[in-house]
């Protein structure tokens, strides 16, 4: 028994396609025009027109079987697919199928005589707006056509880009977005959007940073245009346009060659254009050497006062900043007006000069030791503390071993002096002492810095009676350095009758 010949890529016919197939192979061969474009005009040399006529003549002889062979081997590709689609009609039916390979995904295709893939495909699918026009690809790249494919027929333009109103609008309405008459998304005011023009239909679509997807537009909108160049009658820019007055960055804004490039190729989304172009321009103008601040969408132009007044944040965090940027002007550009965003944006390249405008090098040489894993706000902020402590403490007197009450007294006073107020709770929320003296200084220092009443259920009646008494004398404590500190805590062991007297060093 001969071994039966397998072909690679072809397969037998599911029922349903088969018929859809040969519904459109009878439609085909009852009116050859059904693949003619309509005109912009009547050119007098038109190849597809003479390719229909060639069409009708075979369609007369549709009943003769070696007529339809012939034409399906011999001549124009375009015919040859005509005749090998309508052969099937003849046939009665489509023994075997092969799977092509288009920009829209596998499409499986009857093969017939000796036909290009392309015109097989296009041809067996005519009534399909995307895929019929790869039955007319090659002609109009060869004669420098735009032909059109719509839902229901095919335009061809001669003389350049010339889409009909039906096109544009079937066109934009494949798109995901939600467009305005003006083809503008939702949020026109945004400062960074795509916007692309395409030309010969006079029509500007908008989408900003936060409506792009995952497709790209210039693409979807040529989708269904045959033509040496089908993306030749659009282009595209991402406008920048911060609010506010002294901001020339029209060089930094523009799109970069390799971004237009791989975005017209195709190769890029929507949403990826407009990520990378964001990351490219950001870097030009930090980059560029002007003295310029922005923030989030506003541009103050050079005017670094207005800057800082705008930037929230701690003590710690302004003055970094403020410092810094006194002493190296530079383009800044911040997502907020946060302090803290904006050193988390400067500290990979100015962590150092940063932590020197709130601290000695001695400080940080100490609290680099401490190798702490701390964000850059918490990295100033921590120099800041050390450096003040260290000044505050080299004005207060050197103790040797205290008492319990002085103990106390005296760490809860360094705190307030060398941390703030905030700092005095959190260290009585970690001791308030074991007896009643101690739990009444902790209280009287609440009382003093003005952070009792969240706290106040945690101590008895008499120990916060006894430490209003005490309040006077840790005020006196607070803002004393010096001899004055040392004679303060004595009057304040004295007071709270502890029976202690703290000898200096």
């Amino acid at each position: 028994m001969r071994r039966r010949a397998r072909f690679r890529g072809v397969k037998k016919t599911p029922k349903t396609l088969e018929k859809d197939i040969l519904d459109r192979s009878r439609r085909l061969a009852e009116d050859p025009e059904l693949l003619m474009p309509e005109c912009a005009r009547s050119c007098r040399r038109c190849s597809i027109r003479s390719s229909v006529e060639k069409m009708q003549k075979v369609a007369a002889k549709k009943d003769d079987p070696k007529k339809l062979d012939f034409a399906m081997n011999w001549g124009d590709h375009l015919v040859r697919a005509y005749a090998a689609t309508i052969s099937l009609a003849e046939a009665g039916k489509v023994p075997y199928l092969a799977a092509g390979k288009t920009p829209m995904g596998d499409v499986s295709y009857a093969v017939r005589g000796k036909v290009e893939k392309d015109k097989l495909i296009g041809v067996q699918n005519f009534d399909h707006p995307e895929l019929r026009l790869m039955a007319f690809w090659k002609i109009a790249e060869r004669e420098r056509l735009h032909m059109y494919s719509m839902e229901d027929h095919v335009f061809c333009s001669p003389d350049g880009p010339s889409p009909p109103a039906q096109y544009v609008e079937e066109a934009i309405s494949l798109l995901p977005y939600d467009l305005d008459d003006d083809g503008r998304c939702p949020h026109p005011d945004a400062v960074e959007r795509l916007r692309v023009r395409w030309k010969s239909a006079r029509a500007t679509l908008e989408i900003c940073h936060d409506c792009a997807g995952s497709v790209n537009t210039i693409h979807v909108l040529a989708s269904r245009i045959a033509a040496a160049d089908p993306t030749d009658d659009f282009e595209f820019e991402v406008p920048f346009e911060l609010r506010g007055e002294g901001c020339d960055l029209a060089q930094e804004s523009k799109v970069s060659a390799n971004l237009v490039a791989r975005y017209r190729r195709g190769e890029m989304t929507d949403a990826d254009l407009l990520k990378e172009h964001a990351a490219e321009r950001l870097k030009r103008i930090r980059d560029s050497g002007k003295e310029i601040y922005i923030i989030g969408e506003t541009c103050l132009g050079s005017d670094r006062s207005a800057f800082l007044a705008r930037l929230r944040g701690g003590e710690a965090e302004v003055e970094a900043v403020s410092g810094f940027l006194a002493k190296h002007p530079m383009a800044v550009v911040t997502r907020s007006d946060q302090a803290a965003n904006l050193l988390a944006d400067l500290w990979a390249e100015h962590s150092g000069k940063l932590l020197a405008q709130v601290a000695s090098p001695e400080t940080l040489e100490e609290l680099a030791k401490e190798n702490r894993q701390l964000s850059p706000a918490q990295a100033v902020a921590e120099a800041k503390r050390a450096e003040r402590s260290k000044g505050i403490t080299s004005q207060l007197p050197a103790y040797g071993k205290l008492g319990p009450a002085a103990s106390h007294a005296d760490r809860l006073a360094r705190v307030h002096l060398t941390e703030g107020k905030t700092s005095v709770a959190r260290q009585v929320e970690r001791s308030r002492g074991g007896n009643h003296v101690l739990r009444s200084i902790s209280y009287a220092f609440l009382v003093a810095t003005g952070e009792a009443s969240s706290m106040s259920w945690q101590f008895s009646r008499e120990e916060m009676d006894f430490g209003n008494y005490l309040v006077p004398f840790v005020q006196k404590l607070t803002s004393s350095t010096g001899e004055e500190y040392h004679e303060a805590l004595l009057l304040l062991m004295e007071a709270s009758g502890s029976g202690e007297k703290p000898s200096r060093a």
